[in-house]
This record gives structure tokens, C-alpha cells and sequence, in this order.
């Protein structure tokens, strides 16, 4: 359906940027799935999309409810701070025509309602959480995210089947992590997966907060830092067998993310027993942090660990019986290939590609 898909939200930003350019007024576009729209970003989670409404600080503002093909698809939100009540209706009929003109199917019925002032939005939310109530549905199930002044708080978009953008995110996943060993670009990507290379890398940008190029470089050193390890493989090789047809390529891309070659990381990590490698998906929210995330991912694999409180923070000490030896061996985790100084329950996995647990027979 059109206004589910990528096409939709692509003409949708077109409308906010053209009216914001016009009017000099800042707007913006929630849809009923969870998604924001404004004339620069698209934010796919719920999380993330509900902060960004808040951030945006409309003290005063109108919504305009849009329906696409006689079905609710979203509201836009006005900020109305600097605009007399009387333009009010002209923005709507605006966008409404700004709307038909850059959408090329004209078999899809576009309609602006009239526009809903702040406090009568408010007693619209009200009313909804009494018909959620009624029903027994989750508090909020289904319900998109609106300004931090509403009742309505959505869930997460996980909870419900995953929409065209995060189908369309599952299949560039799965392509990647499938072939790390070849040359990943935008283009390449896109074409296997049958979308454009700007579609891809703006979805990519907006659901994980990492352009498309750098989460494939850190997924690559990742697995280059396992072979490294627990191959003899040489380094011209070992570049080849994750894509990188330049070793001086590799080794710079290396650098950057461990902070050492990769001779210096094989030669000084050689007690490396074990390493745990958790990429970033969708099951991944802005909101969790890395210690969420790895319990996540042991008990979904069915990897036993043990945690213990140390200083007022949770610490993992035992993975699939591999357990800390005081003074000689012991668990370590990094993040984007380096190694943090603080509790894995204190850094957030808002912009974050990769995590790794590493069992070593040397602590320093």
C-alpha cells in the first residue's frame, strides 16, 4: 500500500521541506506506524522518533490529519508559535496541494482534515486510551508516538510485524552479514537487495544512527580481529577474506577502529581464548544498553552466563562456563572494536554497531 511504503514517506519529506523553505515554519510528520518525518531526517524507531518530538520543544501547534485513500495515515505537526490563527486552514489546503502535486499516482485520494489545536489534541489522546482501555489492548498498542504534552505513549515499534522499512533493513542485513568476505559498497548492496543506493543509505542513517559504509567496516574489522586470532593466516590474506582488496587499505580501516595494525593486535592478544561477536539489528533499540543487549543475545542463543554486582553495577564474570580467574584470566568487552572504561550498563546502544565479549588469559 502507497502509504506504507518508502515512496510515501519520500514524498512526504519533499512537502515539509517545501513548505518549511516557503514559510520559514518549522513542521513536521508523525505517521499511525510509529514513523517522523521532517525536511531533513526519517526515524523508523519508536524511541528515538518520540525524543526527537520532544526535542523540538512546540509549545504551540496544530495537527492536520492526513488520510491517504479514505484511510488515517498520520498527522503533520505545525508549530503555529509565529503564525496567525487565521493562516492556520491555509496550511492545510498548502500542503494538501503540495501533496497532490508530488505524488505522480493520482489514483491515491489525498484529503487534509481540518487542523486539531494542542489542547483539543489533547482530549483526542484521552479519548483514545479509554477505547484501548475498553478493548483490553495494551496500553498505547499500535498507537504512533505525538509530543510529550499527549497521554498516548506507543510501544515500541517492534512489538507489532515488522513494517516495509524494517523488511527492507532485514534484507540489507542479511545480504551483509552473509558476505562480509567480499566488497560491500552502497551500490552493490542495494542492487542484490533491489532497492535505490539513496533509499538504503537513508533508512541505514535514520534506523541506526551509522551510515551504511562505516557498520560494514566494523562488522569487517570485527571478523577480522576473530581471524586474526584464532588463524595463522597471513595479513595480505586475511584482508582479501573480509573484501578489502588493499591491504594498506585494511590495515589503515584497522587503525582507526582498534587503534593498532593488525600484526601488533595478533602479536599482542595472542591469550585470546574466546570472543563473542554481537552485531546490530533491529532487535537492537536506542534505549537499551550494551549489557541489555548481550543478555539479550545469550539467552536468545541459549548461551549461559553469570552475572555479579561489582561497585553497583551488573558484571558479567561467566560465559558457557569460561569463568573469571582473579589475577589471570577474565571476560572483556568492546565496542565498536575499542574497549570502553565504563560499565557495559552505562553506554548506550543509540549509535553503537557491534559489540564483543573476549575471554583473555592475560589481564592487565
Amino acid at each position: 500500500m502507497y502509504e506504507y511504503s518508502s515512496k510515501f514517506l519520500n514524498d512526504i519529506q519533499r512537502v515539509t521541506k517545501t513548505f518549511q523553505d516557503l514559510t520559514k515554519n518549522n513542521i513536521v510528520f508523525t505517521s499511525v506506524t510509529g514513523t517522523v518525518v521532517d525536511c531533513n531526517t526519517l526515524l523508523f524507531d519508536s524511541n528515538v522518533s518520540l525524543d526527537h518530538l520532544r526535542k523540538l520543544g512546540f509549545k504551540n501547534y496544530f495537527l492536520f490529519p492526513l488520510a491517504v485513500n479514505c484511510s488515517l495515515s498520520g498527522f503533520f505537526i505545525l508549530d503555529a508559535s509565529h503564525i496567525d490563527v487565521d493562516f492556520i486552514k491555509l496550511c492545510g489546503k498548502y500542503i494538501e496541494t503540495s501533496l497532490k502535486e508530488i505524488i505522480s499516482d493520482k489514483s491515491n485520494q489525498i484529503i487534509i482534515l481540518d487542523p486539531i489545536e494542542a489542547s483539543k489534541a489533547s482530549s483526542l489522546a484521552q479519548s483514545l486510551n479509554s477505547i484501548l482501555s475498553i478493548s483490553e489492548a495494551p496500553t498505547g498498542a499500535g498507537v504512533y508516538p505525538l509530543p510529550s504534552n499527549f497521554t498516548v505513549n506507543g510501544n515500541n515499534a517492534g512489538d507489532s510485524s515488522p513494517s516495509d522499512i524494517e523488511k527492507n533493513i532485514m534484507m540489507a542485513l542479511k545480504y551483509i552479514n552473509s558476505n562480509l568476505e567480499k566488497s560491500l559498497t552502497l551500490e552493490n548492496v542495494s542492487q542484490k537487495i533491489y532497492l535505490s543506493p539513496s533509499y538504503l543509505s537513508r533508512i541505514f542513517k535514520n534506523y541506526f544512527n551509522d551510515n551504511f559504509i562505516n557498520y560494514i567496516n566494523l562488522q569487517k574489522i570485527a571478523l577480522a580481529q576473530e581471524k586474526l586470532i584464532f588463524t595463522n593466516t597471513p595479513i595480505n590474506k586475511l584482508a582479501h577474506s573480509v573484501g578489502f582488496s588493499q591491504t594498506s587499505y585494511f590495515t589503515k580501516i584497522f587503525k582507526q577502529k582498534v587503534g593498532m595494525t593488525p600484526s601488533k593486535y595478533r602479536k599482542y592478544n595472542s591469550a585470546i581464548k574466546k570472543i563473542y561477536t554481537i552485531p546490530r539489528n533491529l532487535e537492537w533499540r536506542s534505549n537499551k544498553s550494551v549489557y541489555e543487549i548481550s543478555k539479550d543475545f545469550f539467552n536468545k542463543n541459549e548461551i549461559s552466563f553469570k552475572a555479579r554486582d561489582l561497585n553497583g553495577y551488573p558484571y558479567i564474570y561467566s560465559i558457557n562456563d569460561l569463568s573469571d580467574v582473579r589475577n589471570k584470566a577474565g571476560w572483556v568487552y568492546t565496542v565498536d572494536c575499542s574497549q570502553p572504561i565504563i560499565p557495559a550498563s552505562e553506554i548506550n546502544v543509540f549509535d553503537r554497531s557491534v559489540i564483543q565479549w573476549i575471554y583473555t588469559e592475560k589481564i592487565i
